[in-house]
């Protein structure tokens, strides 16, 4: 969504709030209360594969919904997160209706890594909306281009996976335009 709907959002929250007879800040540094309460299982679950996992650096890749799962994370281990980053997009990074940076200082300092890849110049509309703001990426897409980079030692490159992002783009359209 271009518009981050964040009055409908915290509408939402503040009726789970009360429904869960939880007061605003009852529950501030408690993470595992929050999700107990009304939370989302599946932060919960990446927590727990991020804290075994973190044994060894690790990106956790994606945006807010990973400063979520680093402040459980917190909770459960403190020591993992010296061993944690986030890993996003330009375009998670530079959303103006969320504040990435904010989240993760709020649990402590955590590096945050961002793939610059740019649609700008690419044929299809689709894709070239990222750029406006009207699509977000998704499935930790800047985590895994990252990740793709450095595991490759600079063999898989932006401009080589922007270029295989159009190619499945295309793929997947079947000839159509976008």
């Amino acid at each position: 969504m271009p518009n981050n709907p964040h009055e409908l959002k915290l509408s939402v929250v503040n009726k789970a709030m009360e429904v869960a007879g939880i007061e605003e800040g009852e529950l501030a540094g408690e993470p595992l209360k929050a999700i107990a309460a009304m939370g989302d299982p599946a932060q919960v679950t990446m927590s727990g594969l991020v804290v075994g996992a973190a044994e060894i650096p690790t990106i956790l890749a994606g945006g807010t919904q990973m400063a979520a799962v680093l402040a459980i994370v917190d909770q459960i281990d403190p020591s993992a997160r010296d061993r944690l980053a986030i890993g996003t997009t330009k375009w998670v990074l530079r959303d103006p209706s969320s504040d990435l940076v904010s989240l993760v200082r709020q649990v402590g300092d955590v590096p945050i890594m961002a793939a610059n890849l740019d649609f700008s110049s690419l044929k299809h509309s689709g894709l070239r909306a990222y750029e406006s703001g009207a699509v977000k990426e998704g499935v930790g897409a800047g985590g895994v281009s990252i990740s793709a980079m450095t595991m490759t030692s600079g063999q898989i490159t932006m401009l080589s996976l922007q270029q295989e992002i159009e190619r499945e783009y295309e793929r997947i359209l079947g000839g159509k335009a976008s």
